[in-house]
């Protein structure tokens, strides 16, 4: 009899807990809803106040991957020492 409190109970806990996981997943993708929408309106404000302004919209400079800033001469590939001191 006492199992079967215990088993009971157990299976109660699991069933609240899933409850309140579930709810905090739902308030969480609203959450992100939400800051998803905030970020397209702030974007879209940005872009109606540069055509007001009468600047063409440019996309924001990105910054460069560290493949791209680096140069190596063809030696490189042969001789990693000398690519320390070889750099174009």
């Amino acid at each position: 009899m006492k199992s079967l409190v215990l088993l009971v109970a157990v299976l109660l806990t699991l069933v609240h807990l899933s409850i309140a996981i579930s709810h905090e997943k739902m308030i969480y993708e609203a959450l992100l809803k939400d800051m998803e929408q905030e970020l397209a309106e702030r974007e879209l404000v940005r872009v109606l106040s540069r055509r007001e302004r009468g600047i063409a919209a440019q996309p924001e400079p990105r910054e460069r991957r560290s493949s791209e800033k680096k140069s190596y001469p063809r030696n490189c590939y042969f001789s990693p020492i000398q690519c320390l001191f070889t750099r174009s």
